[in-house]
């Protein structure tokens, strides 16, 4: 167990995610560095095309200028590193591809054996809000859920507690161009009796703030740190907060 301890020490957390495509490693260690001293609790690594080169001279990068956990966060078995503290074993629950469900696991599994890597299980929900469909949507091949579809969420939410599960994610996409909708989020959070994480499209500190406020127990922001740094600190203080 990770996420639910963690939430009983610190209470909500915020995670910064770092995908190692879109800046070198330098950078991307500068961004984690910068996160650390705005308060956020943990490092996702992780984007929809990076490969084990890239993620691994990210992973050794940040460890370097970072003391916080780092978590990977694989689109696929190659967006993994031996140096990372965890690893996110997850499900994209609303997928018609059996590669997401268990064919990219089942390919990194002997890895993680080797590794002293610890996993965290967790239900991945992606949710469309965005007009043109986000990478995620496009490469997830994923069954729809729109805002209003609730009774679907809460189904796949629950089947990912009833899997044994640690937390569920709820996930707009990077740059989404609105974030999960509140009314969502509370209604999944009603349903659980696991930590609920919630990310993409969170672009503001208000929009932070209502996510919390709707039941989240963990903020993920990434696009905002490759664009706006200082925006990201706003973002955490506002997290933090609550």
């Amino acid at each position: 167990m990770f996420i639910k301890p963690l939430i009983k020490e610190k209470g909500i957390l915020h995670f910064t995610l770092i995908d190692p495509d879109k800046q070198s490693h330098h950078i991307a260690a500068e961004m984690a560095a910068k996160a650390e001293s705005f308060g956020s609790d943990g490092i996702m690594i992780g984007g929809s095309t990076a490969d084990f080169d890239e993620t691994d001279k990210a992973t050794l990068a940040i460890k370097a200028k970072c003391q916080l956990p780092i978590i990977l966060f694989p689109s696929g078995a190659t967006g993994i590193s031996k140096h990372a503290d965890y690893i996110f074993w997850m499900m994209l629950l609303n997928t018609f591809n059996r590669k997401f469900l268990v064919g990219e696991q089942m390919k990194a599994a002997p890895f993680i054996q080797k590794s002293r890597i610890k996993t965290i299980p967790m239900g991945y929900i992606v949710v469309s809000t965005s007009t043109i469909p986000t990478t995620v949507e496009k490469v997830g091949d994923i069954d729809k859920i729109l805002a209003e579809d609730l009774d679907k969420t809460i189904a796949y939410a629950l089947t990912a507690q009833y899997f044994g599960m640690e937390c569920v994610y709820l996930e707009a996409g990077s740059g989404a161009d609105k974030p999960v909708p509140s009314k969502m989020i509370s209604a999944v959070k009603a349903a659980l009796k696991i930590p609920l994480i919630v990310g993409g499209g969170i672009k503001t500190a208000k929009a932070a703030k209502e996510a919390v406020s709707a039941g989240a127990d963990v903020i993920v922001t990434g696009t905002i740190a490759e664009n706006n740094i200082e925006k990201l600190g706003k973002i955490i203080a506002a997290v933090k907060e609550n």
